[in-house]
C-alpha cells in the first residue's frame, strides 16, 4: 500500500519515541516519582493562580465599564479566592485527565495518569481523582513512603502516575 509520499507504510521509519533520549526510554511507562510529580504540580499550580488572576481582571474590567466613575477594584476575601482556585483547579484536573490523560504540568514533565489497567481516565475516575486531589493536596507526599510511587489518589482510587513522553 503507497501513501501520499510515495513510500509504503513498511519503509516508512518510526518516529514513535525519536524525540525520547535513548537514557530514558527504559522509564517509559513506569510510576513517576515525587519530584517529577511536584514539579508537574507547580506547574499546574502557576496555571490556576493565572486563570483565577485572569478572571479577577475580568470581573474587574466589567465592574470599571458598567460603572467608571465610582470603580474601585474588587477585594475578595481569603474564603472566595481559595474557593474560586478549588473549582477552577477541580474543573483543569478533571478535563485535562478526561481528554489528555494529563495537565500542563504532566506534559511538560513527560508524565500521563492512566487507571490500574494502563489505559485513560474515565469520567467518573477523573472525576474522582481531581477532587480527592483538591481536598487533600497532601495525599502526593505519600509517593515519597510508597515503594511503588503511588499518591493516596492513586492508592484510593487504584490510578498511577506513569512516564509517557510519547503521545
Amino acid at each position: 500500500m503507497s501513501t501520499a509520499s510515495g513510500l509504503s507504510d513498511r519503509s516508512r521509519p518510526s518516529v514513535h519515541l525519536a524525540a525520547v533520549p535513548p537514557d530514558a526510554r527504559g522509564y517509559q511507562g513506569q510510576r513517576a516519582g515525587l519530584v517529577s510529580r511536584v514539579l508537574a504540580c507547580a506547574v499546574d499550580l502557576v496555571v490556576v493562580v493565572g486563570t483565577v488572576a485572569i478572571g479577577y481582571l475580568a470581573v474587574s474590567m466589567v465592574l470599571f465599564l458598567w460603572d467608571p466613575g465610582h470603580f474601585h477594584f474588587p477585594a475578595p476575601d481569603r474564603t472566595w479566592l481559595l474557593t474560586a482556585g478549588g473549582v477552577v483547579l477541580f474543573c483543569y484536573l478533571s478535563v485535562s485527565w478526561l481528554v489528555n490523560g494529563r495537565t500542563w504540568g504532566d506534559f511538560l514533565l513527560g508524565l500521563r495518569v492512566v487507571n490500574y489497567q494502563g489505559e485513560p481516565l474515565r469520567v467518573v475516575g477523573a472525576v474522582a481523582r481531581a477532587a480527592l486531589c483538591v481536598v487533600f493536596p497532601i495525599g502526593i507526599l505519600w509517593v515519597a513512603v510508597s515503594r511503588a510511587n503511588r499518591s493516596v489518589a492513586d492508592v484510593v482510587l487504584r490510578t498511577s502516575v506513569v512516564y509517557a513522553w510519547g503521545p
